[in-house]
């Protein structure tokens, strides 16, 4: 019986995944693949392939072939809530020292808004908005950084000129809360997303290493309604952070608790 791309990975997947493969040592290669499995080097090189791309295995050319890539065995618990310093608003005190990367910019455009983001303003999709866009990161872990959007509704940017270029001291958030004379309240939304090659690119990112993403809205109360007047979009490395929380009590969860009177799994 002839065997696919996926059976092969997935002998070879679960040889890394129970350390008989460690980090380092080096996978079968194309020729002792299509001789071991009668197949095709093709078939060889796509299963090659599809450990490549879920970010196990590394290919680095001549003697050292494919090996099995060295994965983070712990991640940083990128810690929520906004805090203040001398500079400003910032979110986590774990990030608090992180600055721009090194020979990066902040750099504001006006674009299209992608529809994802266009929801929370509440704005046509395509809708042209101001975008402020910069590459934070650790100056002591390489790795460690992040890319943030910050998508400005058009309503905020009309009323408050100075967020679509030098902000002054606070940034945005201070000239928000000036101008609305009130305190921002923000939410934040955690998911994941499959990186652009810019993305994987900035952040350093490994092939097959998805992006951890965290979609912040600030909203203020305009003549009565709340109007989230920015959305940041933040994405780092899923291999190298989470995001931790405390689980709230609420409702009848409250403690003490009453008797369950049904079973879960039958009912």
């Amino acid at each position: 019986m002839a065997h696919s791309a996926e059976q092969i990975a997935a002998e070879l997947r679960q040889r890394i995944d129970s350390g008989e493969l460690q980090p380092g040592d080096r996978l079968p290669t194309m020729d002792a693949i299509t001789e071991q499995y009668s197949v095709s080097r093709q078939t060889a090189r796509n299963a090659l392939n599809i450990l490549k791309n879920e970010g196990l295995v590394i290919y680095r050319g001549g003697a050292s072939g494919t090996t099995v890539r060295q994965r983070p065995t712990e991640r940083m618990i990128r810690s929520r809530g906004m805090e203040r310093d001398n500079l400003g608003y910032y979110s986590g005190a774990n990030v608090q020292h992180w600055r721009l990367v090194e020979g990066t910019r902040t750099e504001v455009v006006q674009e299209p808004v992608p529809a994802d983001i266009a929801r929370y303003l509440g704005i046509e999709p395509g809708t042209f908005v101001t975008a402020r866009k910069r590459l934070n990161g650790d100056p002591e872990v390489p790795e460690h950084r992040q890319l943030t959007d910050s998508y400005l509704h058009p309503a905020a940017v009309e009323a408050v000129p100075v967020i679509a270029g030098n902000s002054g001291l606070g940034g945005i958030y201070d000239r928000i809360e000036e101008w609305a004379e009130q305190p921002i309240a923000w939410e934040e939304e955690v998911t994941a997303a499959i990186p652009s090659p810019d993305e994987a690119t900035a952040l350093l990112l490994p092939p097959g290493v998805p992006l951890l993403r965290i979609i912040r809205t600030s909203t203020v109360k305009v003549d009565g309604r709340p109007l989230v007047v920015e959305v940041n979009d933040i994405r780092m490395s899923a291999e190298l952070f989470s995001v931790r929380y405390p689980m709230t009590r609420k409702g009848a969860a409250r403690w003490p608790v009453q008797p369950a009177s049904a079973d879960f799994y039958t009912s």
